[in-house]
């Protein structure tokens, strides 16, 4: 399976696929990888985005994401957050926003479709944020820097 990835900016192409993926499809395909290569295995653990990871982050970063999401999106990622980590979020937000948001998310029910479509769609703009540069891993999360000889 790995064989089309080792190539040219294939092991991005993996990790994005990777990450992408409902739940249940990406531990099949993390398992599928830990068993053609261990070393691989290990690089798309460590090089992985989740939300949880992205919450981590220092405010002044996800305030260079928020504005690219969807208000929807904005409102899963609040309802997702753990309790700790809301106010963070919300913070990441304009004052007027920030109550929008709240508020809207206590008036709906949410699927578990929705949540797992929208820790992809954060994902996937973390990650072009990166690519175009707005955001630099290595100035506060250095472990997820992928080596040159892997992304190019």
């Amino acid at each position: 399976m790995l064989g089309r990835f080792r190539k040219k900016g294939g092991f991005l192409q993996l990790l994005t696929l990777i990450e992408t993926c409902e739940p249940s499809k990406r531990k099949n395909l993390f398992h599928l990888v830990a068993t053609e290569d261990p070393g691989w295995a290990h690089l798309v653990k460590t090089k992985s985005l989740s939300f949880e990871r992205v919450l981590e982050w220092p405010v002044e970063i996800l305030m260079e994401i928020t504005p690219h999401l969807q208000d929807r999106v904005l409102a899963l990622g609040y309802f997702m957050a753990p309790v700790d980590k809301k106010t963070k979020w919300l913070s990441a937000l304009p004052k007027m926003k920030a109550r929008e948001i709240e508020q809207s998310i206590l008036s709906t029910t949410v699927t578990e479709d929705e949540k797992v479509a929208s820790t992809i769609k954060i994902i996937q703009t973390v990650r072009e944020l990166e690519a175009k540069g707005h955001i630099k891993f290595a100035q506060f999360d250095p472990s997820l820097v992928i080596d040159q000889r892997l992304a190019a």
